[in-house]
């Protein structure tokens, strides 16, 4: 009579996992395709609070505002104030502490921005598993589109520490920057077509393509797919997603250049 071996495989922790996603995804994979199905919320609230920190991290950056500058050749002292005659400086009156917080709604919207993204990737990834003759259900791919953000999450950190460090701002974020550059953009606004390629172009990064690295092998391990087909449902999910969002930025963009000339030059 023999004795099968019947061993479950050895709980892995939390840590273990989010290692074991970026060095050793397709064992990983593997394993979470049947185990840890309901831990999916821990990496998914790290991985948001490591997106939001290059906001934070950018509002205590906020330069001190100048001192307005007097056009009239000579006007009178008001309240202790000297007002040099020639266009000379006014001192002005004390700024208010900023809080070092990002707005409600930039905040607002960098939150469930991911969630969204999440939501977005994890029905393209059962669609494509469906066409391409795989079972799967949308709960797997949902948790695979969570796990598979890491890298996006490393970006926030290594965007949040340069920010720290340098005191400047992401100004263009991905390979935009060969498109729109931010100097010229005030003078000239960028037409929709510069628009429309900066948003494709400013998702591409070493992180997106380690993303869609993770994307692949985890459609591998989660399916059975072949490498082939899990690469190319990976960056036909992308291109869509990355055409889809063309649109708003193409609005958003245009919508602020006619506010701006509405408001006047920018000096």
């Amino acid at each position: 009579m023999s004795i099968e071996n019947t061993a479950k495989p050895t709980k892995k922790n939390i840590i273990a996992l989010l290692v074991g996603v970026l060095i050793r995804p397709r064992a990983t994979f593997g394993y979470l395709k049947d185990n840890y199905k309901r831990g999916w919320w821990l990496p998914a609230i790290l991985i948001v609070l490591l997106t939001v920190a290059p906001l934070f991290a950018a509002a205590r950056q906020v330069p001190a505002e100048t001192a307005p500058v007097v056009k009239e050749m000579e006007m009178p002292a008001v309240k202790g104030v000297i007002v040099e005659s020639g266009g000379m400086p006014v001192e002005p009156p004390p700024a208010a502490p900023s809080s070092g917080a990002p707005g409600i709604l930039a905040l607002g919207g960098a939150i469930l921005r991911t969630p969204l993204a999440w939501l977005l990737w994890g029905g393209a990834l059962y669609l494509a598993s469906v066409f391409l003759g795989r079972s799967s259900n949308f709960g797997q791919m949902f948790r695979l589109a969570v796990w598979t953000w890491l890298p996006y999450g490393i970006r926030g950190l290594v965007q949040t520490v340069y920010i720290l460090m340098t005191g400047n701002a992401i100004v263009n974020s991905g390979l935009s920057g060969f498109v729109i550059d931010k100097k010229a953009e005030s003078l000239i606004p960028p037409g929709p077509g510069q628009l429309a390629l900066a948003s494709i172009l400013g998702r591409v990064d070493i992180y997106a393509l380690w993303h869609l690295l993770l994307v692949s092998v985890g459609l591998m391990a989660f399916t059975n797919l072949t490498r082939k087909k899990a690469w190319t449902a990976a960056l036909v999910i992308w291109l869509v997603l990355a055409l889809l969002g063309i649109v708003p930025a193409i609005f958003g963009g245009m919508f602020s250049n006619v506010l701006g000339n509405l408001m006047g030059p920018r000096m």
